[in-house]
């Protein structure tokens, strides 16, 4: 590139796409120790959303509030995709200024409102990416930069999950040189491994720091067959799991199984030592490894 990668400060959130809005933010929060600090409406897109953290990682579940009202974005990506991750989000200085050089550096850039905007998985080898210049209302992130020591990761502590921390966003993509190029040269990302792995099937693994948060980037030899292959297979936008570090696995899971009632499996693992059946989750795929 001519001009130098866009600087990313954190990854402010994952959005979990949901056709239930209320279940979602409960799960979140009885399942893995979430705390919600504001949901709101927006009205451009008529969805509904909830912000909450888990530890130190922000999730916003959102809904399409009309469903069947396809004019709107949100509603036909939920369409396409189901329950499911629908993008991560990384913060950048200045939004207009971010998508101009997107769009100079070849990316497909839509639903632009200015500050924000999305860059559509074609450009960055498979995963959509949500780009804004702005923090979330009433972010605790946020306002511990006014009072040190107000927010952390130890937000969650004592929950019965255990949950400790985001270890990393796991992503599975059929192309590894897009996504390289992507996260390391047309925004600042930096490789930190890059490895064969053979769980949950062959495969080259990279796993990229990308603002405050590590991005691990799946390419399985075989893209069209095992777990990896059936995820490329089917409508997604590249988001495989998330994967968090918790105190005691055991513990853990004997809260996920007993209390919470969900089923677990250690199947299809990409990065964890066991996982929480997406179908108990609404779709979503969230992995558990010790705490390091």
């Amino acid at each position: 590139m001519a001009n130098a990668p866009i600087a990313v400060s954190r990854v402010i959130h994952t959005i979990h796409a949901t056709t239930d809005i209320y279940k979602c933010r409960c799960l979140y929060q009885d399942v893995l120790g979430g705390l919600v600090f504001a949901e709101n409406y927006f009205p451009a897109e008529d969805r509904d959303c909830a912000l909450l953290y888990v530890t130190n990682h922000m999730v916003e579940p959102m809904a399409p509030r009309t469903p069947d009202d396809l004019s709107k974005p949100f509603a036909r990506m939920a369409a396409k995709i189901g329950q499911a991750f629908h993008s991560f989000e990384i913060k950048v200085a200045d939004g207009k200024a971010a998508s101009q050089a997107f769009r100079d550096a070849g990316c497909t850039v839509a639903s632009d409102y200015g500050v924000f905007f999305f860059v559509k998985p074609e450009s960055t080898g498979g995963v959509l990416l949500e780009v804004c210049e702005l923090g979330m209302p009433n972010d605790p992130y946020d306002r511990a930069a006014n009072t040190p020591g107000s927010w952390g990761e130890s937000v969650g502590t004592g929950h019965a999950s255990g949950a400790v921390r985001l270890d990393h966003i796991a992503c599975v993509t059929a192309d590894m040189d897009k996504a390289l190029h992507f996260f390391t040269q047309v925004v600042d990302g930096e490789v930190l491994v890059d490895a064969r792995v053979t769980m949950p099937q062959p495969s080259r693994r990279v796993l990229i720091r990308v603002g405050d948060t590590r991005v691990a980037f799946l390419q399985p030899d075989d893209t069209a067959s095992g777990p990896l292959g059936a995820f490329l297979s089917r409508e997604q936008n590249g988001i495989y799991a998330l994967v968090w570090q918790v105190e005691d696995l055991a513990r853990a899971r004997a809260h996920f199984e007993g209390k919470c009632k969900l089923s677990t499996t250690e199947a299809d693992c990409a990065g964890g030592q066991f996982a929480i059946a997406p179908d108990d989750f609404l779709g979503a795929r969230h992995e558990f490894i010790i705490a390091t």
